[in-house]
């Protein structure tokens, strides 16, 4: 299994950043998740995170 961050300053620039990421992998990686959360650095400011979690093409392990 792999997991791939990323991180922007607002949704829209997170979810473009997402898709950039899931079409540069392996066609053999199979997405099995995605989650999202954020961290609120100041009452003006937040870091919106989100992490890609793939079955990488050679990889046996269950879930």
């Amino acid at each position: 299994m792999k997991i791939k961050m990323v991180h922007a300053d607002n949704m829209d620039e997170l979810f473009s950043q997402v898709s950039e990421v899931d079409k540069a992998q392996d066609i053999d990686d199979e997405l099995l998740d995605v989650e999202f959360d954020f961290i609120k650095v100041s009452d003006s400011k937040m870091i919106y995170c989100g992490a890609l979690v793939y079955r990488t093409g050679d990889d046996n392990e269950e879930l």
